[in-house]
C-alpha cells in the first residue's frame, strides 16, 4: 500500500476516491466544533443502543475497487485490529461541510451509495441543514430529506438512533 510505504508523507491529508487522490481541506473552528460535538452525541446514542455500534472519526474505510475515504464521522459495528475499516461494517457516514458541499453531495454521495453505505448525512454548515440520504443504489441514494440544524435528527436505517443538533 502506497500510504504505508510513505508515498504521501510530504502531502497534506488526502483521500482516495475512485482511484483519484484528493487533498483534504484544513479543518477550521466551525468544522471542528460541529464534528466533535456530533461525534460525542452519536457515540452516546450508540452506547445507549447497546448493539455493538460505535461512532468513529476520520478512519480509513476500504471501498472497492479503488476508494478509501476518511469520513468525518462514521458508525460501524466492528473495527479491525489493523488496516482500514471494511465497508461492510459501516452503517452510517457523516461529512461536515463548510466549503465542500458540492463534492460531499455529488462525488462522495455517489461513492457511498454505490459502495452500499446504508445512510449518509452531510452537515451543511453554510445552509444550516443536514442532508440525510438512504436507500443506496448504483446511481446514488434513492431517498432523502433535510433536517434543520438545531432540530433532532433520527437515522432512517438504524432504529432508535437519534441526536439533537442544537449547538453544532
Amino acid at each position: 500500500m502506497l500510504d504505508r510505504a510513505g508515498a504521501f508523507q510530504s502531502y497534506a491529508k488526502t483521500e482516495l476516491i475512485n482511484g483519484t487522490i484528493y487533498v483534504v481541506n484544513a479543518q477550521y473552528s466551525a468544522h471542528m466544533k460541529a464534528k466533535v460535538r456530533l461525534l460525542r452525541r452519536l457515540a452516546d446514542a450508540c452506547d445507549m443502543q447497546g448493539r455493538g455500534m460505535e461512532a468513529w472519526s476520520e478512519g480509513a474505510v476500504a471501498m472497492e475497487p479503488s476508494s478509501m475515504p476518511e469520513p468525518d464521522i462514521f458508525i460501524a459495528t466492528a473495527i479491525p485490529e489493523d488496516g482500514p475499516v471494511p465497508r461492510e461494517n459501516v452503517m452510517l457516514v457523516v461529512e461536515i461541510s463548510d466549503t465542500t458541499q458540492a463534492f460531499d453531495l455529488g462525488k462522495k454521495a455517489r461513492l457511498y451509495a454505490q459502495s452500499g453505505i446504508a445512510e449518509y448525512w452531510v452537515v451543511d454548515l453554510k445552509a444550516k441543514l443536514i442532508h440525510r440520504k438512504w436507500s443506496p443504489g448504483p446511481t446514488g441514494y434513492g431517498a432523502g430529506n433535510e433536517v434543520r440544524l438545531g432540530d433532532r435528527i433520527e437515522a432512517a436505517t438504524i432504529t432508535g438512533l437519534a441526536v439533537e443538533t442544537e449547538g453544532l
